[in-house]
């Protein structure tokens, strides 16, 4: 196979799992344990949850003076 890079411009926000489950998902989280992370909403207006973790290694804020470079 070959190898590939992406390149997305998404807007997120810090938010645990159970946060995100029962506001944005509407979902029962009673008894359950949660997990630091991220609420992350791509160009598409698709909104998703992702793991700490998993989110810091895929992405980093963009400065405001960077900002004029990608408009």
């Amino acid at each position: 196979m070959k190898s590939y890079i992406g390149a997305k411009i998404i807007q997120a926000e810090p938010m645990d799992e159970c946060t995100f489950l029962s506001t944005v998902k509407n979902q029962d989280v009673t008894n359950r344990e949660t997990r630091p992370g991220y609420k992350v909403k791509y160009p598409d207006g698709y909104t998703s949850w992702s793991p700490q973790e998993v989110f810091e290694r895929a992405y980093r804020e963009i400065p405001d003076n960077e900002k004029a470079l990608i408009n």
